[in-house]
């Protein structure tokens, strides 16, 4: 039977990005069965403003409650794979709302989560999956109006650090759940299902990536690299310095009283390293 492909992902006021997904996946060698959009507080996404839809696809918008200060980015996540799930999709392929799918990105993940190479896998692993493709990022268009070249993005992308060279089609287990991220991957729903979601108390980027990642470590299940499922990252928005600070804080907190011990992530070194937050008793962070 063949998989039923649901691509998530969620967004507010990035419609140039959006669009660019949706032509991304329109020249896909395999189409999802559905693109379930989580509209974060987006009227004109909401109210169906955009020319998202195709004849390929259903595409599904579901407005999330939104709090201006900080997107509900795990939130969202949660909300577009339950809509997906109950409308029968059984593979799960998560994009951030800036990201662009290569043209087999689709057919390589859902080959993973259902084919005989990831049932290998699958045997030798307890828990749930995370599948992963490689990212890469992209510079702005030379022609904004005219967007990217659709079938010419491996000329533009640059490898994000951390991602092993992989043939296409190769399966690879990762040991180090910190290079987890969002941007891009997938999971059976079954596996969604089991690990209970993204947690919502966070809100704004930063350690919700590494909380699920951490879900899956602690469930006994296994992050793998999928050779070929490659994604590309359209330039994003600058965040303001006090208001990284103020999501790190809360991450950081939020992260200490689910898990019993002070998060070591990169990204919260760094800003320690730039003297931008500071260690504090019981591994708490402090502003500076």
């Amino acid at each position: 039977m063949l998989a039923k492909i649901a691509v998530l992902t969620m967004t507010r006021g990035r419609h140039d990005q959006l669009l660019g997904q949706v032509d991304g996946l329109s020249v896909g060698s395999v189409p999802p069965a559905i693109h379930s959009i989580a509209s974060m507080g987006d009227r004109d996404l909401t109210r169906g403003r955009l020319p998202l839809a195709s004849d390929r696809w259903r595409t599904i918008v579901r407005p999330v409650p939104t709090d201006r200060r900080a997107l509900p980015l795990a939130a969202a996540r949660n909300a577009t794979a339950a809509q997906a799930i109950s409308a029968g999709a059984d593979v799960l392929v998560f994009f951030d709302g800036d990201v662009i799918p290569g043209t087999r990105a689709l057919e390589r993940y859902a080959a993973a989560v259902t084919g005989e190479a990831g049932a290998a896998i699958r045997e030798q692993v307890a828990g749930p999956i995370l599948w992963c493709g490689p990212v890469l990022q992209l510079p702005e268009p030379a022609n904004p109006e005219v967007g990217y070249p659709l079938r010419k993005l491996d000329t533009l992308g640059v490898r994000t650090p951390g991602t092993p060279p992989l043939r296409n089609g190769e399966l690879v287990i990762e040991e180090r759940f910190e290079l987890f991220h969002a941007l891009a991957f997938a999971m059976s729903a079954d596996d969604f299902e089991a690990t209970g979601g993204f947690c919502p108390q966070y809100t704004g980027k930063g350690l919700e990536d590494a909380d699920f990642a951490q879900i899956v470590r602690e469930a006994g299940g296994a992050m793998v690299w999928v050779g070929g499922a490659t994604t590309y990252l359209q330039p994003g928005q600058e965040v303001a310095e006090a208001e990284e600070e103020r999501i790190a804080l809360n991450h950081a907190k939020i992260w200490g009283d689910r898990w019993g011990q002070p998060s070591t992530h990169p990204w919260l070194q760094r800003l320690v390293g730039q003297g931008r937050l500071r260690a504090a008793p019981a591994g708490n962070y402090r502003a500076v």
